[in-house]
């Protein structure tokens, strides 16, 4: 959660999940793997409790240090767990051959990754300035 301060005042609070792939490994794993020795800079952002009165619980900070050292099927099972209390599957689509006569193909949606995106088919800058 993120929480926005006006004048040492909360103003107002974003929820969002931000994810990390449980699929990384090799030389990958070094790159994603954060600093060497955990080498963080201070984030826990309890400096700002006095302003924003924020209960801290000893057994949310031990699951949270659990969480962040998850693996494997334990990281999957987590992100799975965060996915699901965020956000709500509205379609589905297949992103190969299906029997399903009814399943659209992932790359006729507009929503998909899988679909084609306008905006990542940029070519050259044009002499009047624009992209397209």
């Amino acid at each position: 959660m993120a929480v926005f301060i006006a004048s040492g005042t909360p103003a107002g609070q974003n929820k969002e999940v931000l994810l990390n792939t449980p699929h990384v490994s090799g030389e990958a794993l070094k790159l994603h793997n954060g600093p060497l020795r955990n080498a963080y800079m201070e984030q826990s952002f309890q400096s700002l409790n006095p302003v924003l009165s924020l209960p801290i619980s000893p057994a949310q900070v031990e699951q949270a240090r659990r969480n962040a050292a998850s693996t494997g099927a334990a990281l999957e099972g987590w992100l799975d767990s965060l996915v699901g209390g965020m956000w709500t599957a509205m379609d589905i689509c297949a992103t190969g051959p299906t029997a399903c006569p009814v399943m659209q193909t992932c790359s006729q949606t507009a929503w998909s990754s899988f679909s084609p995106d306008p905006k990542s088919e940029l070519g050259a800058v044009k002499p009047d300035g624009r992209l397209r």
